[in-house]
């Protein structure tokens, strides 16, 4: 980096730690995996995220990560956020698409691996609004791409702008449910999914509806899980998922399903193992054992 640059930045940093408390925190993610015998062992991803409230409802975050021990640090999300306390909000930068249950880091997942329909958007520069209730939300952002985060361009012929939409709506204690719309040029994603939480059980379903899929003409996956915490420390986690793409100009569909057993150990609050057995199903193969076994420390 420049070192006129650096020195700037670095003005600048100590400056907003005067007038606004700036928060760390992060993961390190590690795993060891075996695909159908064939084993790894490797740090999957280190992620650090810095936060602020600069006050008035404004608030800014960053996130930069590493996914594996030679990959390069990247920053993954950057975007400021204005909340007018009327439960409307204004999100500028690049953040997270609203579609999918599952999460996109490992902090927010049940199990060690993705289900078999993860077709979610990904991060994406634009511009969002939101607006919460106790009990209903609506979301809607304008993207240069739904689904690669590189993209920038919106004013070329090749590129089209991204849009993503969705309906919250929590009408008692425990239950959620969301639908979501995402599309850019004639690709679209309808993403529905719901759960309920009631003392130690997790219950949730999904369902995908893909349409002008690259090389599909359609696709439709699904998920089941449920989650039970055994104690304050064990839980374990049964999932199920599928999905299948028909191709364009027809034929036979491409099918993927997975049946996952995840159960867990947190050693402290900030320390947990996951180990996970998921039998993988391609097509008309026969059925794949993958094993991992996961360590994932928070700050």
């Amino acid at each position: 980096m420049n070192k006129k640059v650096a020195a700037f930045a670095l003005a600048i940093f100590a400056a907003q730690t005067v007038s606004a408390e700036v928060k760390f925190s992060g993961f390190v993610d590690m795993s060891v995996f075996s695909d159908d015998g064939d084993a790894s062992m490797s740090l999957d991803q280190f992620e650090l995220d810095v936060s602020t409230d600069l006050g008035e409802g404004i608030s800014m975050r960053a996130d930069v990560n590493a996914l594996g021990p030679t990959a390069p640090v990247e920053l993954e999300q950057a975007f400021i956020t204005y909340d007018t306390g009327e439960g409307l909000a204004l999100t500028v930068g690049k953040f997270l698409s609203c579609t999918g249950f599952e999460a996109a880091e490992p902090t927010g997942m049940y199990q060690y691996s993705y289900s078999a329909t993860l077709v979610y958007g990904g991060y994406q520069n634009g511009v969002a609004a939101s607006y919460g209730s106790d009990m209903f939300g609506l979301y809607g952002a304008v993207v240069s791409s739904v689904w690669d985060g590189a993209e920038t361009d919106v004013s070329g012929d090749e590129t089209d702008v991204g849009f993503e939409a969705q309906v919250a709506l929590m009408p008692v204690e425990g239950v959620t449910a969301k639908a979501a719309l995402a599309r850019e040029d004639e690709q679209t994603l309808i993403n529905v999914w719901g759960m309920l939480e009631t003392g130690p059980l997790t219950v949730a379903a999904e369902v995908n509806s893909m349409s002008d899929w690259d090389a599909y003409e359609s696709g439709l996956g699904y998920l089941g899980m449920v989650n039970y915490g055994l104690s304050d420390q064990v839980g374990v986690t049964a999932r199920y998922s599928a999905i299948a793409w028909t191709p364009v100009g027809g034929g036979e569909d491409d099918e993927t399903s997975e049946i996952t057993i995840a159960p867990s150990y947190a050693i402290s609050d900030n320390w947990g193992l996951v180990a996970e057995v998921k039998m993988l199903t391609v097509g008309d193969a026969d059925a794949v054992t993958q094993i991992a076994l996961e360590s994932l420390l928070t700050f």
